[in-house]
């Protein structure tokens, strides 16, 4: 009997329907959850930060650098437009440097958002992001090395996010380890370090 109604609990505990996701499902959270960490880094290196939708920083007393990141039905489709805002019609040069002052990381977010075509349903994601700034780190230093080089130095960010939306055919939950950076040819890049999917290790 006491069998049975443990069984009866884990049976209601699970969602119905519940599939294991597809390579595309993986592919499609991974990118989901990456864009949204450096959408996310982008709005908050703005002056001043942007907010999005369903995501809200988080900090410890006298540090100036956020350390979680939750979300809660964060739509990335809805990503776009807030950056959108920031740019001005037809710019000129001088109107161009002044945009890249005022959100060095803007550019990269609207281009990862544009390529990967993110639209509202897509995407919708629940969870939290552990960031890692590196010893030391502050905000100030932080926006000083992003506007002279060009380049973000390395992020590491821990996720425990499940993705759900239009385009996997059922909730993605990523518990990974990700490094946000800079590559040797300047180009933003994002690595895994460790990934968990759905509760099973993958190979990285």
């Amino acid at each position: 009997m006491k069998a049975a109604l443990i069984l009866i609990l884990i049976s209601l505990a699970m969602p119905l329907g519940a599939k294991d996701p597809t390579a595309n499902d993986v592919t499609v959270a991974i990118a989901a959850i990456t864009d949204s960490a450096i959408c996310n880094i982008a709005a908050f290196l703005n002056s001043p930060p942007l907010e999005l939708p369903g995501s809200t920083l988080h900090f410890r007393a006298n540090e100036s650098l956020p350390n979680l990141l939750t979300f809660q039905n964060s739509d990335i489709g809805t990503y776009l437009a807030v950056f959108m805002r920031t740019r001005q019609p037809n710019p000129s040069f001088f109107t161009s440097l002044l945009n890249s002052a005022r959100g060095p990381l803007n550019d990269i977010a609207i281009q990862y958002l544009t390529v990967h075509q993110w639209e509202v349903g897509h995407a919708v994601l629940k969870g939290a992001m552990v960031t890692q700034w590196g010893e030391g780190a502050n905000l100030s230093g932080l926006m000083a090395d992003v506007v002279t080089s060009g380049k973000i130095p390395a992020i590491t960010v821990v996720t425990d996010v499940t993705v759900q939306g239009r385009r996997v055919s059922t909730p993605v939950r990523v518990e990974g380890t990700f490094m946000l950076h800079s590559d040797e040819e300047g180009y933003f890049a994002v690595k895994p370090l460790a990934l968990k999917i759905n509760g099973e290790e993958k190979g990285v």
